[in-house]
């Protein structure tokens, strides 16, 4: 794993690998949470404000003070761009063990709609992004159905409880 499993502190910090003792079983494991404000935050701090909407085109316009202002798309790519030079691209296989985005149930109306709209295209784009550069994604169904929860799957019925979010990941799986 990288350090904190963080994908910048390991494009940072992880300048080489360890010593392989079977050759080739190595890979690097990061995980991606960015932006924190959208992704994991749960509440407006003095130091900045949740991120309901993220991505070109996803923005509210009556909402402005919880629309994304970093950590947008040209931070996925620069930041999967600099894992692939520095891991892939010298054959060192990389898996993001972990990513995802919160869903904000909380929300209501127009504002749920917007979010649950921009959440789905993170996750296809990410995992879109992941895929073109050799990284390989997995999803954080952590099994939470109720607000702030990850949960894709209803495990006590078996059923898809979030299809907005598997369907976003698998298009982005397969562009």
């Amino acid at each position: 794993q990288g350090p904190k499993t963080d994908i910048e502190a390991t494009n940072t910090l992880m300048t080489r690998m360890p010593t392989d003792t079977a050759p080739d079983r190595l890979l690097a494991e990061v995980h991606y949470y960015t932006p924190y404000n959208f992704t994991l935050m749960t509440e407006d701090q003095d130091w900045g404000n949740q991120f309901y909407y993220w991505g070109s085109g996803y923005h509210s316009a009556t909402d402005t003070a919880h629309n994304a202002t970093w950590g947008e798309e040209d931070a996925v790519d620069s930041l999967f761009r600099l894992t692939k030079q520095q891991f892939v691209d010298r054959g060192i296989p990389v898996v993001v063990g972990e990513f995802g985005a919160i869903r904000r149930d909380n929300l209501t109306g127009e504002a749920l709609a917007l979010h649950l709209a921009s959440r789905a295209y993170y996750l296809k784009y990410v995992t879109r992004q992941a895929n073109a550069n050799g990284i390989l994604p997995f999803y954080w169904d952590n099994g939470a159905l109720a607000n702030l929860g990850f949960g894709l799957f209803d495990r006590r019925t078996n059923t898809v409880f979030d299809p907005q979010a598997l369907s976003a990941l698998l298009q982005g799986a397969s562009e």
